[in-house]
């Protein structure tokens, strides 16, 4: 969505750029949903779902063979929207981001990505209620670390062919 509060935001109009920029790009790590989620878009997990639908039709517009880990975003923290943590949030934003892997599943099945959901491996930082803190950066990280790894033994990674 587009956020009114910042420029630049929106993925589907940035991520063109970024794939276009970071030539040749081996592999496309994709985790992006959780600023959906905000109370003023009063949206649904199948609303986010159809933007990522569209993300991944972009980047394989780019290289119809490129890896694709699509990955839906941590759950959000109980009371994120409080007062003295993000009041962009609130209940209904934590019911929203707790039902994303659901969907980011049926979209990775339904467009051949491969998926992992965050929320099984990291949890919101206690400071705010919503980003990963180093703990969960770290959990995260080995988490994509051993799934590339495996792409590598399985051979999913090939040498970049000219667009």
């Amino acid at each position: 969505f587009d956020d009114p509060l910042r420029d630049g935001r929106r993925g589907t109009e940035l991520l063109s750029v970024i794939l276009e920029t970071h030539k040749p790009v081996d592999v496309v790590v994709l985790m992006l949903g959780t600023n959906d989620c905000k109370a003023a878009y009063e949206t649904t997990p199948e609303k986010i779902g159809v933007g990522i639908e569209r993300l991944l039709d972009q980047i394989w517009r780019e290289r119809e063979d490129l890896p694709v880990l699509l990955i839906s975003p941590i759950h959000l923290g109980k009371g994120v929207g409080e007062e003295g943590f993000d009041t962009e949030f609130n209940e209904a934003s934590e019911a929203v981001s707790r039902k994303l892997a659901k969907e980011y599943r049926k979209v990775a099945i339904q467009k051949r990505a491969y998926f992992l959901d965050a929320s099984t491996v990291a949890k919101p930082s206690v400071t705010d209620r919503e980003h990963l803190d180093e703990i969960g950066h770290k959990a995260l990280s080995q988490a994509v670390y051993q799934i590339v790894k495996q792409w590598e033994k399985e051979n999913v990674l090939k040498e970049e062919r000219a667009v």
